[in-house]
């Protein structure tokens, strides 16, 4: 083989494979633990707590970390209805980039993810909800290993209010 076809054939090579890493997702549209972490542990993050505004229990617990599902099951075994006049929620959003977050005692290393949503009551001001999760890898996927109201305090003195939710001693 000549050096131009040997070269040729090198660039035919490397093209696929920046075209098959840049296939981070998995085929449903989720990201996959394998892929970028920090926007899967985010996907997860935000479907979770999808989950649970909609109050849809069954899904919210399968994306529970495998020791953390039975008890989510237990909690959430009688489906809920909705409160009638109850409040309107806003969509769950990012707000600010996942972090790493270390190991503690109960809970194993993963991404300090913090989603924020708008509750609105009929004739009250509308609240901002702030909460932290930990989103860790369990086979192949993204899963809820914790998670932890933010308080304002953890706005106004942690310099990371997601590690802080999850790291107060009583979250341990």
């Amino acid at each position: 083989m000549s050096a131009h076809c040997a070269a040729r054939r090198a660039g035919a090579v490397l093209l696929l494979a920046v075209l098959l890493a840049g296939c981070g997702g998995s085929s449903d549209g989720k990201t996959t633990a394998d892929s970028d972490p920090a926007a899967g542990a985010v996907d997860g993050a935000r479907a979770y707590m999808s989950a649970v505004l909609a109050r849809d229990w069954e899904r919210a617990c399968a994306m529970m970390a495998a020791a953390r599902q039975d008890l989510c099951r237990t909690i959430h075994a009688t489906p809920e209805t909705p409160e009638p006049g109850g409040p309107v929620i806003g969509p769950v959003t990012l707000d600010r980039p996942a972090t790493r977050a270390p190991g503690l005692r109960l809970h194993p290393e993963g991404w300090a993810v913090m989603l924020s949503h708008t509750v609105a009551w009929s004739g009250r001001p509308v609240s901002t909800t702030r909460i932290a999760l930990r989103m860790v890898a369990e086979a192949g996927q993204w899963r809820v290993d914790q998670r932890e109201d933010v308080f304002d305090s953890d706005l106004v003195h942690a310099p990371d209010p997601a590690v802080a939710a999850l790291s107060r001693r009583s979250a341990q």
